[in-house]
């Protein structure tokens, strides 16, 4: 249960982890972005305003916070089993 949560939450960050790190700026294909600006999207097709990408960017770093959250408890968990593993042999 612990590798599954670690690599589950590592997964999840790396995949948010843009959002994570870039803290409250809101970018456009790596250009920042101000208020009433579009952001134009070729590939997937449509736009996206600035507000909208701004919440998408906020729930991307929320995913990312958990995804740190998952594999830190993951991290925890693997101790502990080896803490009491060890507390066992004696």
């Amino acid at each position: 249960m612990a590798y599954v949560l670690f690599i589950v939450g590592t997964v999840m960050f790396f995949i948010n982890a843009e959002a994570v790190l870039n803290g409250n700026a809101v970018e456009c294909d790596g250009s920042p972005m101000r208020p009433g600006q579009w952001c134009a999207s070729f590939s997937g097709g449509g736009s996206v305003s600035y507000d909208e990408e701004k919440q998408n960017e906020a729930q991307g770093e929320l995913v990312g916070h958990a995804g740190i959250g998952l594999a830190v408890l993951g991290i925890v968990l693997f101790a502990s089993h080896g803490i009491t593993a060890r507390r066992r042999r004696r």
